[in-house]
């Protein structure tokens, strides 16, 4: 016999939406959290629990305006209710909409609740059917439990769901779900604003419907009951019974009830993919296996095998000029790789496979490839479009092709367009936007094969031939719609004046890579081990015996057990923490803590960067060779792996040691050193138009000591250095948004203390208060805060409901159009100094960007027109109402 299945709508939307991250949206800046939560809770459970074809189920959504019976018994009913917040609101049209394409019937009824709609389908559905199943996260429900209706009750996220029958009910609750609706009148619901009675909560009213049955029951015995209990129902007895109004659930609501029309038939895999594809659901298609299929996706394939097919192919690019590349290597590393053969579409599945070095299968000359890209990629008559084509423009240009700034790089766009993303490679972007799966690497080329033929050049031609046309083909694909959303977004100035640009200054600077005189760095390394048995056997003097300081149950023992050392906190195992923040709080008064404080950060410098760098120093060249993401952080800052060389430490002694290990490879080079002065405060003054603040760095003030001056209401020849300092914290923590705690702890002040600091600060400062405030409500208005040269990100927490979620929206909204515009600032710089560099044929080598630093490899000769370049576009990449200012260093390692 088939089984019933009724979801509560609107409280499985709601669980969904608060389970799940809210920065969750399309690259339209569409949020789609709580649709994509319900999403996956519905398929969950219609794979494991439902069968096609045989059972039934339904989907209950509230109507506007709510129960139209309570409102009348209470006007104040549900009064206490938040307000659905935005971000919900939006979503919530678009809920039947994938419901209904996973095969599942929507039913609202205007003036009736979705609990009363339920109660009617359960009864009415309670003899026809084995099992009546209500999947809820609302324990009112709980009422209509009976021998064969069941409540699976969605606990906390959107996966703990637990299964209440008859006897579970009575285990949670200590009463019967025939008794249910009793025990929620007694103890009422401050949510629904159902006064239950005073005084009375869930032991006491399960101990009286245990004794009596009923609230009849319990009316009928009152004089039986304590002086105080009965006292306590008396004077709530008009509550009582309003109570019990409100929470009994309507059986006969007016709905048709046919068994058919609820039958379970499955979805209609082409329409749910669409519907997927649109909220760029590429997690669940993959789980569905819901691809678009091949033949939807019409395609056009050639290999190009001779000379008179590739002179064709010039000509069709030579009439359309937008074409998108991709080329086929022996390995990821640039200095290592072959090109195997190289890709190109000239329009939506139309792609021409050029093969130069497969072991099977006949080959291109390599030259007239050469040749052919030279003249395709140099010119600036052709727009380039690719993915991630920093990785192709390193491989082009070790081999003498130096390409023209490309026009779209789907990998960028899509970043653009969600920051707050973290995946942007091709088969990731094919599954959201086209709803496509790709042929996976794994697929060509034998992985499992020993390392001397498992390389792409050992897969024959024309399969070789498909899977890369077909990457060509979907960047292609990409690159229309993604473009489109970029223009829309406004947008396309950023991404054609910074970001492609940037990638051939990138790509660049990545064959450049840094050189480490790895002998250095191997007498550093002898130093630090001095220095740490040093420590430790200060340690052990102190601990009275030796152990092993790399173990925190030891140093817990040493610290806590033995030298009985005051405790603060436990970790999630339940013994005492020795972790830094410890350690910090017992430095000031116990030595030990400070010689272990001392020990870890030396040992973490020793084998994070000393002892690490010597190992991924590239055999061809000498030299390290990280990797720049452009996709990296949400704000537009770079990021670096492999290793991160933006991580390098500067503040300590320690650290600067191992920035020296940073040397020119030749002599009569130098290192070269620009550093943005205060730059997040710059644009603070100029985005903000504090006049204060703007005066300060028009008049080349010392802003650190002027802020002190305000904040401490102190003339500035009487600032000291300390109170120098606790300016410098104030200032970029206003930057950063911190809270007046955070604040607190940075500069060693009480809370009142610092909320005076604040107060000072904004009474001096007062347009910096505004802007703070425009940038808040800003955010709040349009859920997106930009950057001045029209980098957007959405901020989706400054709606939260919760306090402390939101304060981090407000934080992001503050600081992400200041670091943001930092981050564009010195992108523009870096590619004016890269064209300045090829437009004068300098051999100066730009090899590092720190955030705010720029760090370069000169020649001697070279060395005052690179201080008078550097320092020129640095200080003009843009112009703002204070001056930029760059400070400048060189010498023979970097500082």
């Amino acid at each position: 016999m088939a089984k019933m299945f009724i979801f509560d709508g609107t409280g499985l939307v709601y669980r969904a939406f608060y389970a799940i991250d809210q920065s969750l949206r399309t690259t339209t800046g569409f949020p789609t959290n709580a649709v994509y939560g319900l999403t996956k809770m519905l398929i969950k459970f219609l794979n494991k629990h439902i069968s096609s074809g045989k059972d039934a189920c339904v989907f209950v959504m509230d109507s506007k305006g709510g129960s139209k019976h309570r409102k009348e018994l209470m006007e104040a009913y549900k009064a206490n209710r938040p307000e659905t917040p935005e971000l919900l609101q939006k979503q919530i049209p678009y809920i039947e909409e994938i419901v209904e394409a996973l095969g599942i019937k929507v039913i609202k009824l205007s003036g009736y609740e979705a609990d009363d709609i339920i109660a009617t389908i359960s009864k009415k559905s309670s003899s026809l059917f084995e099992t009546v199943n209500i999947v809820t996260g609302d324990k009112d429900l709980l009422q209509l439990v009976s021998e064969n209706v069941f409540v699976w009750r969605v606990g906390r996220g959107i996966t703990d769901i637990k299964l209440y029958t008859r006897d579970t009910v009575f285990e949670r609750y200590k009463v019967y779900p025939e008794q249910f609706v009793d025990y929620l009148a007694l103890v009422g619901d401050p949510i629904d604003n159902i006064p239950g009675v005073s005084g009375i909560g869930e032991k006491t009213a399960a101990k009286l419907l245990n004794k009596y049955g009923t609230i009849d029951n319990i009316l009928n015995n009152v004089n039986l009951l304590t002086p105080k209990l009965k006292e306590k129902i008396l004077n709530g007895l008009d509550d009582l019974k309003l109570s019990k109004e409100l929470a009994t659930l309507i059986y006969d609501v007016p709905i048709e009830f046919k068994h058919e029309d609820f039958k379970y038939k499955g979805f209609n895999p082409s329409h749910l993919l669409e519907i997927l594809k649109k909220y760029e659901f590429s997690s669940i298609i993959k789980e569905l296996k819901l691809y678009e299929s091949s033949s939807t996706f019409e395609s056009n394939y050639k290999i190009i095998t001779n000379l008179e097919d590739l002179k064709k192919l010039e000509k069709e690019i030579d009439s359309i000029r937008t074409f998108s590349i991709d080329s086929e290597t022996t390995s990821l590393d640039p200095f290592e790789a072959r090109i195997v053969g190289i890709s190109i579409a000239t329009a939506e599945g139309k792609a021409y496979y050029i093969p130069v070095a497969h072991k099977k299968g006949k080959n291109i000359d390599f030259d007239v490839l050469t040749a052919f890209l030279k003249r395709i990629l140099e010119s600036p008559d052709y727009n380039i479009v690719g993915q991630n084509l920093k990785y192709d423009y390193k491989i082009f240009k070790k081999y003498g092709i130096e390409p023209y700034f490309p026009h779209f790089d789907t990998m960028i766009g899509a970043y653009l367009l969600n920051p707050n993303e973290k995946r942007f490679n091709l088969n990731e972007l094919a599954m959201k936007f086209l709803g496509y799966k790709m042929i996976s690497y794994e697929e060509v080329v034998d992985t499992n094969a020993p390392l001397f033929i498992n390389d792409f050049s050992y897969v024959p031609v024309e399969e070789a031939a498909r899977y890369s046309c077909e990457d060509a083909d979907i960047t292609y694909r990409l690159f229309r719609i993604l473009s489109r959303n970029i223009y829309e977004s406004h947008m396309d100035e950023l991404l054609n004046n910074i970001e492609m640009p940037l990638i051939n200054v990138l790509a660049e600077m990545e064959l450049n890579g840094v050189y480490f005189n790895k002998n250095y760095l191997f007498k550093l390394s002898k130093n630090m081990e001095s220095k740490l048995n040093n420590l430790k056997n200060k340690i052990f003097e102190i601990a009275g015996e030796e152990f092993n300081v790399n173990s925190s149950k030891q140093v817990a023992y040493i610290l806590f057990d033995k030298l009985k050392l005051p405790t603060s906190k436990k970790t999630a195992k339940g013994v005492f923490s020795t972790d830094a923040e410890v350690l910090v709080g017992l430095a000031e008064n116990y030595e030990i803590a400070r010689l272990l404080l001392e020990y870890r950060k030396i040992q973490k410098l020793k084998s994070t960067y000393v002892d690490t760098i010597p190992n991924v120093i590239n055999p061809f060249t000498g030299r390290v060779h990280t990797t720049f993401h452009q996709t990296g952080t949400s704000t537009g800052r770079l990021s670096s792996s492999e290793p991160n060389l933006q991580n390098l430490p500067s503040r300590t002694e320690e650290g600067r040691e191992i920035r020296k290990a940073i040397q020119p490879q030749e002599n009569n080079w130098w290192i070269l050193g620009a550093d943005y002065s205060q730059i997040e405060l710059r644009i603070l003054a100029h985005m903000s138009e504090d006049v204060n603040l703007i005066r300060a760095f028009k008049e080349g003030m010392d802003v650190h000591s002027l802020t002190a001056s305000r904040i401490f209401g102190v003339s500035e020849e009487l600032i000291t250095e300390k109170m120098r300092r606790i300016g410098k914290m104030v200032n970029f923590a206003i930057v950063y948004g911190v809270s007046p705690y955070g604040l607190s702890k940075r500069i060693g002040l009480d809370i009142s203390e610092t909320r005076k600091v604040i107060n000072n600060y904004f009474k001096y400062y007062f347009g910096v208060f505004e802007y703070i405030q425009k940038m808040k409500n800003f955010a709040k208005s349009n859920g997106y805060v930009e950057t001045l040269l029209g980098r957007r990100r959405e901020i989706p927490q400054i709606t939260s409901s919760n306090a402390n979620i939101r304060a981090e929206g407000e934080r992001i909204a503050i600081n992400t159009p200041i670091q943001g515009t930092a981050a564009d600032i010195i992108k523009l710089a870096m590619i004016n100094i890269y064209k300045e560099l090829r437009r004068n044929n300098m051999e100066s080598k730009m090899i590092l960007q720190v955030h705010d630093e720029l760090v370069f490899e000169v020649p001697d000769k070279e060395l005052e027109d690179m201080k008078e370049l550097v320092k020129n576009e640095m200080e003009n990449a843009v112009k703002l109402r204070v001056p930029l200012e760059v400070e400048l260093y060189y010498g023979k390692e970097w500082e």
